[in-house]
């Protein structure tokens, strides 16, 4: 399946046009130009195969519920590699309803979507539909002025761009599994919390965690917020949401972003975060993704349901 992004689709496609219209064959006349080949709509589908309906009726309830109540707009806008911005104004929606195939979870982005459903009982289908690839880009040249130039452009519908089709429907894949991927843990909470409630020796020594603090949880929803899913989070980005208000002493801006660099490597001493390469970039790891969304959890959990 992966070889079909490879294909040569043109001229798989041409031959089977001239096996059905005879004007395209040559020297046909008139001669007609061969056909403009286009993806009205695309869907690229990844697949998880458990091995039985059972295992994947045990998870597959509590993934949707927190598809649905923990996937904000800015998340599922990070899904589909979508960046948040003020001159935004389309529409963000998600839904969950019963299918034929099974359970469907859809976020939809304008005329994009991407959704989750279980699929003959032991599959778990996570699909990304692009109806308006235009809302994308791929690096191409293009004629500007009577000039060729390289640069970012909307994707076009043509089969030309079928291989940034796949990257950006693969990518939206990936990361919305690995959002899931912290759900359904059964081990109680203090297995995930109290490793990193320790202080770390080596190779230098660094304080322990405290993930139910006001301090430490800012810090975990910052860390998490949807923005940062497709390029992670810069100690600017760390400063501008914990400190709205910068200060206009050049002495106070050194302190803040040396306060937030310190916080950056506290996680990342931890295990929480890595660092993207070449980059000032950090991503959450899988332990952080687990370590986080349970802390944020349990801190946000209502009493009245732990006492029930």
């Amino acid at each position: 399946m992966e070889q079909l992004a490879n294909l040569p689709w043109a001229k798989f496609l041409n031959r089977w046009a001239q096996a059905v219209n005879p004007w395209l064959a040559a020297g046909a006349r008139p001669r007609l130009r061969g056909y403009y080949w286009t993806v009205r709509q695309g869907e690229y589908a990844t697949d998880v195969m458990f091995r039985s309906p059972e295992a994947l009726a045990e998870v597959y309830p509590g993934w949707c519920r927190h598809a649905v109540e923990q996937f904000s707009s800015p998340q599922v806008l990070r899904f589909l590699g979508r960046r948040t911005s003020t001159l935004f104004n389309g529409e963000v929606c998600s839904t969950q309803e019963r299918r034929v195939e099974g359970v469907c979870v859809k976020h939809r982005v304008e005329e994009n979507s991407i959704k989750m459903y279980d699929k003959q009982g032991s599959v778990l289908r996570v699909e990304t539909t692009l109806n308006n690839p235009g809302r994308f880009r791929v690096y191409r040249r293009v004629t500007r002025q009577g000039c060729r130039v390289k640069g970012w452009y909307p994707l076009r519908k043509g089969i030309v761009d079928l291989r940034r089709r796949v990257e950006l429907s693969r990518g939206a894949n990936a990361r919305y599994l690995d959002a899931l991927a912290v759900v359904g843990d059964s081990q109680p909470a203090h297995r995930i919390l109290d490793p990193v409630s320790e202080p770390l020796k080596a190779p230098r020594p660094y304080r322990a965690l405290r993930p139910l603090s006001r301090p430490e949880s800012s810090l975990f929803t910052v860390v998490l917020r949807g923005e940062f899913h497709l390029q992670g989070v810069r100690n600017r980005d760390l400063r501008e949401a914990l400190y709205p208000s910068p200060p206009h002493d050049p002495v106070q801006r050194r302190r803040a972003a040396a306060r937030a660099t310190r916080q950056l490597r506290l996680l990342r001493a931890h295990g929480l975060i890595h660092r993207v390469g070449k980059t000032y970039y950090y991503r959450p790891t899988q332990k952080g993704h687990l370590v986080m969304n349970t802390a944020l959890l349990c801190r946000q959990t209502n009493l009245a349901l732990l006492a029930a």
